[in-house]
């Protein structure tokens, strides 16, 4: 069937692409990360937060039902780096392209370049792919068929993992190195500083572009084995449904009506949301309050955020709201941090918003309008 061209179809940009192809990635690399760091998190609860050091004077026919938990996470966990080169290379290039993405995020944890390494080298695996599937394009017929089958494998995968070997990945592998080890001892005020900024950045467009570069970063370095930022990363962005929930509790007891009823009705499901790590609640009352109620989210994300970094808190999972909240470091901490985080977007929320009656356009939330119908 040949493909309909929209007259009006606009082309992407390189950049738009390679930006797709690595959010394709993300969404690849994060099931591992889920899966592993639960399973991780559940053997820590079974057999000790030190685990993993216990398993190191042992041999694997030794190991305790808890340490084979834990060695089947990590076995899941370490595939998630090659997974991400994978599927870049695999959005750029389609198929052939993930043989070379998957080799070269395997030498990118072998060399220690970590997530980042893999990410740059599944976009230089899809780069490499396309040349090599031009370059079939113009040979005669009969070699055409040795290049899907010999030539991209064998080509595409050696020179991908050579090129991250000896010249991409030296440079990587150093930075990685650098701020694997200046975050594995960070706390105190840089932790708070640094969770902060990861906290307020979750809280800025709730699951927009901005959220999901932080989250890039926050789940590439949980990848890497740095588990702060995750802790994070979540606490930041759980906050916000639940404070936006706070305020709507405060407006209830206050009678101020500074919300709907049609908003109130939805406090229930904004608190079940919160619970699931699912920020997109908050977006038709930022699209329809936008100031009144981003600037109380970041400073609310700031402090949650804060708090697990000042308090060095760490997350072996990057998502899965309450139900993974048990397999931190942490859980009552965790708690604590989220609530008083959202104790504050709430408050801050409340204040800052004008009651129904003065502002005649906010008698109504159009976006949340054409949600619940």
């Amino acid at each position: 069937m040949a493909e309909i061209q929209r007259k009006n179809a606009k082309k992407r940009s390189q950049g738009r692409v390679v930006w797709d192809a690595v959010l394709t990635g993300i969404s690849y690399m994060i099931p591992f990360i889920v899966g592993g760091g639960v399973l991780e998190g559940l053997a820590k609860a079974m057999g000790g937060y030190n685990i993993a050091a216990d398993m190191k004077e042992l041999t694997y026919t030794a190991y305790s039902f808890a340490m084979v938990v834990y060695a089947i996470g990590a076995a899941i966990f370490d595939v998630s780096v090659p997974i991400i080169g994978a599927y870049v290379a695999y959005a750029l290039t389609d198929k052939p392209g993930l043989a070379p993405g998957f080799a070269v995020g395997v030498i990118s944890n072998t060399i220690k370049a970590g997530f980042l390494g893999a990410l740059i080298g599944g976009i230089l695996a899809g780069y490499i792919v396309n040349l090599l599937k031009s370059w079939s394009k113009k040979v005669p017929g009969s070699v055409q068929s040795v290049f899907p089958i010999l030539v991209i494998p064998v080509v595409g995968t050696g020179v991908t993992s050579l090129l991250m070997w000896y010249v991409i990945g030296v440079p990587i592998g150093w930075l990685m190195t650098l701020i694997t080890g200046a975050l594995m001892n960070l706390q105190g005020v840089g932790g708070f500083i640094f969770g902060a900024a990861i906290g307020a950045g979750m809280s800025t467009d709730q699951g927009g572009p901005i959220s999901k570069a932080v989250a890039l970063v926050a789940n590439g370095l949980n990848a890497d084995g740095v588990l702060g930022p995750a802790a994070c990363k979540m606490c930041g962005g759980m906050q916000n449904p639940l404070g936006v929930c706070f305020a709507q509790v405060i407006d209830r007891f206050t009678g101020k009506k500074k919300f709907t009823e049609k908003e109130r009705s939805t406090t229930l499901s904004g608190v079940v949301l919160a619970c699931c790590y699912i920020q997109e609640y908050v977006i038709p009352f930022l699209v329809q309050d936008t100031w009144r109620c981003l600037v109380p989210c970041l400073i609310g994300g700031a402090i949650s955020g804060g708090l697990c970094g000042y308090f060095a808190l760490e997350s072996v999972a990057v998502h899965g709201g309450v139900f993974v909240i048990p397999m931190m470091s942490n859980p009552l901490q965790f708690v604590l941090f989220w609530f008083a985080g959202a104790a504050v977007t709430g408050i801050l929320y409340f204040i800052l918003r004008k009651p129904v009656a003065e502002e005649g356009d906010m008698a109504g939330n159009g976006v949340l309008d054409q949600l619940l119908g």
